[in-house]
């Protein structure tokens, strides 16, 4: 027997990839924001506390990197720090240089800092082509993190495109359906002539994937 995928399927995938994202997310900041209040940190000290939580969450295959991006002058011995692992071997990362380009990136004015800050809310950016860690295309989720009503720095989560290609392409095709992004952006298409990142015109329905910033569109 032949099953045929619906497009709430197709939600029903995306909504299983990122629910255990953000829950992760929560958890980091819960355990980020306790160790804040209890006193000054350096990189090396938050790096300590945060790894083995992240390195279990960086186990499931489809995500690329996690970690905690700390905001201005908030560490005792650095500016700005990225406490991050990413890749296959979970590499740790923690200078803010882009790996293209050998050059130091200010993240506090990328999107994926710059709008959680804004909103105070969770945040999923993209898909863009992220220069600071992967030099591919990620869709990128990150959580602010508040002590005494100062954001710290915000929580975050990597996957590849590529990753959502592979696990939603199959659904997506047989739904005649297009995954989004809260811009109207595509993510994933089961057209062939929309790209990653072309901007959907038309569409004869859109079902939002519950709490997050994505809509799976008909055509």
């Amino acid at each position: 027997m032949t099953t045929t995928m619906s497009p709430l399927d197709c939600v029903a995938q995306v909504e299983e990839h990122f629910g255990p994202i953000v829950t992760h997310l929560e958890l980091v900041r819960g355990e980020v924001a306790a160790l804040f209040e209890a006193g000054p940190l350096t990189t090396a000290s938050l790096r300590e506390r945060l790894e083995p939580g992240v390195l279990a969450f960086l186990r499931n295959p489809d995500l690329v990197g996690s970690g905690f991006v700390v905001a201005p002058d908030v560490l005792s011995d650095r500016r700005l720090s990225l406490v991050w692992w990413q890749g296959e071997d979970r590499d740790f990362l923690a200078d803010a240089d882009a790996p293209a380009t050998g050059e130091a990136i200010d993240y506090t004015r990328l999107p994926w800092y710059r709008t959680a800050q804004r909103t105070g809310e969770l945040t999923l950016v993209g898909p863009y082509v992220d220069f600071v860690c992967t030099d591919e295309y990620v869709m990128t989720t990150t959580m602010p993190v508040y002590v005494q009503g100062r954001m710290i720095g915000v929580a975050g989560a990597d996957t590849l495109v590529e990753t959502l290609e592979t696990m939603l392409l199959p659904g997506l095709r047989e739904a005649g359906a297009t995954l989004v992004n809260g811009h109207g952006k595509v993510i994933v298409s089961a057209d062939p002539q929309l790209a990653t990142g072309a901007p959907l015109t038309t569409a004869r329905d859109m079902i939002p994937c519950r709490d997050l910033p994505l809509s799976v569109a008909l055509s």
